[in-house]
């Protein structure tokens, strides 16, 4: 019988909670690493900022959590991997949500032979102001 020994299976303990803890808050949950680190200290009081700090780095790098890098943003988000999505930036609350878009493929090839190109990830990214944001003040 052959054992097949996943990067996932060999993470050290306290990377697998940071895993836990993103894949917990679901998919179109964007997490800081400080919110990681929290919702991490209340089942690992003794867990560092910066052990967080280094797993997420690694689970992104193995694929395990997708990191959100937004233009504009103070901070870099993470998420549970999920399908391909487009996210919008709330310019004036900076609230960032997930957007059910892709570029069509036929798109994304023409740019890459028009250009020489070979495109592995596309991200794809808006911003302006969410309809919270937009409302009048007092209704």
């Amino acid at each position: 019988m052959k054992i097949i020994v996943t990067a996932e299976a060999r993470l050290p303990k306290n990377y697998a909670l940071v895993r836990d803890m993103v894949h917990e808050h679901g998919t179109g949950r964007h997490l800081t690493a400080a919110d990681v680190h929290s919702f991490a200290k209340q089942r690992q009081p003794r867990i560092g900022y910066s052990t967080v700090y280094r797993a997420l780095n690694r689970l992104a790098r193995l694929g395990l959590v997708s990191e959100v890098l937004v233009p504009g943003a103070d901070v870099t988000y993470y998420e549970s991997v999920a399908g391909p999505h487009a996210h919008f930036r709330c310019a004036a609350c900076g609230r960032i949500d997930d957007l059910d878009y892709r570029l069509p493929k036929a798109a994304v090839a023409r740019i890459a032979r028009e250009h020489g190109f070979e495109i592995g990830d596309v991200l794809v990214n808006f911003t302006g102001r969410c309809a919270s944001c937009r409302e009048p003040a007092g209704g």
